[in-house]
């Protein structure tokens, strides 16, 4: 069993405060200490319940797990700078949604005294920061984790059995299939939303019903942050990307052929029925 009295989280945004909250709200945790570079950021995430106190990056020779929750274009350094002042033993984990060249990297660069284990919550929200953060945010949700031959077996124990008391399922993927994966289920549909935002002429927009408002909620997410993932995955996003193509012009084939375009629908409807099997099927009238 994972023995955590105090946890350290680097970046208190959306998923770090969402996690601070859960690790106390579930009693995870004796202390969670939060660490960012913005006070006003710190001072939200500890009027949500999100942190205990704050720290230092360079101090954490208290801190037992160290979750780096920082944009994926910073995780490297500040998990390097972050290890340096963690005892020997200690566990550190991130969050960031591209993993092949982040976990490798740190497999270089890491004390082996600090046990990594690569990480990705699947969960998120419109929200933004530490305002927007949620205990039940990450509830249900898959905590992807990336071991590879490296890994401590006992600290990617430890992180299941965390993600599980979290209310997470825990999936072990290698970090290359993580992020040829996680491409099609989340970084090309944001790419697709952006895509469908930016092809509306301007005088639909106004018409728009709660399915558009739905995509245009995806699209509106960080444009900073998303390029810093489509820079971390361009090559399994290009592949993606790929698919996606071939499937579109599937269907545009399909408007000419009823039969056709009523199989396509269809093997999407079970497919998407499939992933929320308890929820009614409609009839599609609201949809628009």
């Amino acid at each position: 069993m994972l023995q955590i009295r105090t946890v350290g989280i680097v970046g208190v945004g959306l998923i770090g405060a969402s996690l601070g909250m859960a690790l106390r709200e579930r009693r995870l945790a004796e202390r969670v200490i939060g660490i960012d570079v913005d006070p006003q950021a710190l001072e939200i995430a500890r009027q949500r319940g999100a942190i205990d106190g704050t720290g230092n990056i360079e101090q954490s020779d208290e801190i037992d797990l160290m979750v780096i929750a920082v944009p994926p274009g910073a995780v490297v350094e500040t998990a390097v700078r972050a290890a340096a002042g963690m005892r020997a033993g200690s566990l550190l984990t991130d969050v960031a949604s591209t993993k092949a060249a982040i976990v490798h990297e740190l497999d270089e660069r890491l004390p082996p005294a600090v046990r990594y284990v690569g990480g990705h919550p699947m969960a998120g929200s419109a929200g933004r920061g530490a305002a927007a953060a949620d205990a039940g945010l990450l509830t249900g949700h898959p905590f992807l984790l990336t071991p590879t031959d490296q890994t401590d077996p006992t600290a990617l124990q430890g992180m299941r059995e965390l993600a599980e008391r979290l209310g997470m399922h825990p999936v072990l993927l290698t970090p290359e299939d993580h992020d040829e994966l996680v491409a099609q289920v989340s970084h090309v549909p944001y790419l697709v939303a952006v895509a469908a935002v930016n092809a509306a002429a301007a005088d639909a927009l106004p018409l728009h019903g709660p399915a558009f408002a739905d995509v245009a909620r995806v699209a509106g997410s960080p444009a900073e942050l998303w390029v810093e993932i489509c820079r971390g995955n361009r090559a399994a996003i290009t592949r993606a990307l790929a698919g996606f193509r071939r499937e579109l012009d599937r269907l545009e084939h399909a408007l000419t052929d009823e039969t056709s375009l009523r199989a396509a629908l269809e093997s999407s409807g079970r497919r998407a029925r499939a992933l929320y099997p308890n929820e009614e099927s409609g009839t599609g009238q609201g949809m628009n």
